[in-house]
């Protein structure tokens, strides 16, 4: 997708969508039994026209979809507590743009509703496309939101190299071309139903070597050769209306035979993020995979530099790096270092364990303390204020972030 910052008059005309409640978009979501057998998830998934299903997990949600699955070649012994990711649930009241981020931001196209613990519905970036098929927004082209150049397979290449590619890339569309022409498009969906072991596999000998022949396969036995396609010149309201009437997240850009550019769901999605405005750059690196930890870390974060900005008047840039130190079972034992950057000086703050937000809770509480010795060095005195001479200057950086 070009479009990350969006122009400001083009981020507010879709402002009416963003701000809407999930809850007027909400359908129904396929919910499935931590018992379920992966091949059962794939078969509910082909029944409903499900991309993704939700699993409770304890109280926490983790969603399957169906990129997660396509990692795991032995699907028959794969666990879904193996597969699924914990997920961030949405209530009612959140704003379309807020969950059209976290989609975006880490490649979902759902994300489940909670209501007292449990699952109520579920909102798609389906839901999301046809929203704004209805809204009717004219003044975007494909071109302006297309990714170009995208990646690409030959239809003699082997399933597995298909397969690879979309792992490696965590996509789920892949244009396929021979001889330099357009043939097909191979899907994540394609693979997966071919992936499922039939009904008439008599034992893992026999479901290894149906597997094994499959991988084996070229492309062009598996893609689809009915192709939506789109030129660089149509509207948003065009691209979504082919994808809608074709049943199909995506539309492949062209001008003549010549491949230019693809359009999934997390490109028109894109439209509708949220912009997260923050006074100081903030720069987080080795946020965990897992969606809800991910959106733990950097809640926390922004929290923490909030509280530093009370305070800290001249800080001008912060950073956290979160590593993972070992990992015990399902367990990650993480280090989280937070470095904040003032005008004259750099402060770090470190700390290791197995809870990331009371990690952040123990370098906010050291922060406190080693201000609370700093300003009693000053000779601050409740009521008072600082000493003459020693008021700081408070810089101001706006920025805006997209994923």
């Amino acid at each position: 997708m070009v479009i990350r910052v969006l122009e400001p008059e083009l981020y507010a005309q879709f402002s009416a969508l963003r701000d809407r409640s999930v809850g007027d978009i909400m359908q129904e979501p396929v919910v499935v039994n931590q018992d379920s057998t992966i091949s059962q998830i794939i078969g509910l998934m082909d029944k409903h026209d499900a991309y993704t299903v939700f699993i409770d997990f304890n109280g926490r949600i983790a969603s399957i979809n169906m990129r997660d699955i396509l990692e795991y070649r032995d699907i028959d012994h794969a666990k879904p507590s193996m597969v699924g990711k914990i997920v961030p649930p949405l209530a009612r009241a959140h704003k379309v743009g807020y969950a059209a981020r976290i989609m975006g931001e880490y490649r979902l196209r759902a994300l489940p509703v909670v209501e007292d613990g449990r699952i109520v519905g579920q909102v798609t970036s389906d839901a999301m496309v046809r929203m704004i098929n209805a809204y009717g927004i004219d003044n975007v082209s494909a071109g302006d939101i297309m990714t170009p150049s995208p990646i690409i397979v030959n239809a003699d290449s082997k399933i597995a190299s298909a397969r690879g590619i979309m792992i490696r890339h965590k996509i789920d569309h892949l244009p396929v071309v021979n001889d330099g022409k357009i043939a097909g498009i191979l899907t994540s969906k394609h693979l997966l139903i071919a992936m499922k072991p039939p009904e008439s596999s008599k034992g893992k000998a026999d479901i290894i070597s149906n597997k094994t022949r499959m991988m084996d396969l070229k492309v062009s036995g598996l893609l689809d050769k009915h192709v939506v396609a789109s030129e660089p010149h149509e509207s948003v309201k065009s691209i979504v209306s082919k994808m809608m009437d074709n049943h199909v997240a995506y539309t492949l850009v062209t001008v003549g035979e010549e491949l230019q550019g693809i359009i999934t769901h997390r490109d028109v999605v894109g439209l509708l993020q949220e912009m997260v405005k923050e006074e100081i750059p903030l720069y987080i690196v080795g946020l965990p995979e897992d969606p809800f930890d991910a959106e733990l870390a950097k809640s926390k974060f922004a929290t923490l530099v909030r509280l530093m900005r009370k305070v800290v008047h001249d800080l001008s840039e912060a950073r956290c790096n979160i590593k993972i130190k070992d990992m015990g079972g399902e367990r990650r034992r993480y280090e989280v270092k937070v470095n904040i950057v003032t005008l004259s000086d750099t402060m770090s703050y470190t700390a290791n364990g197995y809870d990331l937000a009371m990690l952040f809770d123990q370098i906010s509480d050291s922060f406190k303390k080693r201000i609370a010795h700093r300003e009693k060095g000053r000779g601050y005195v409740k009521g008072k204020g600082r000493k003459k001479g020693s008021e700081s200057i408070r810089y101001k950086v706006d920025f805006y972030t997209l994923p």
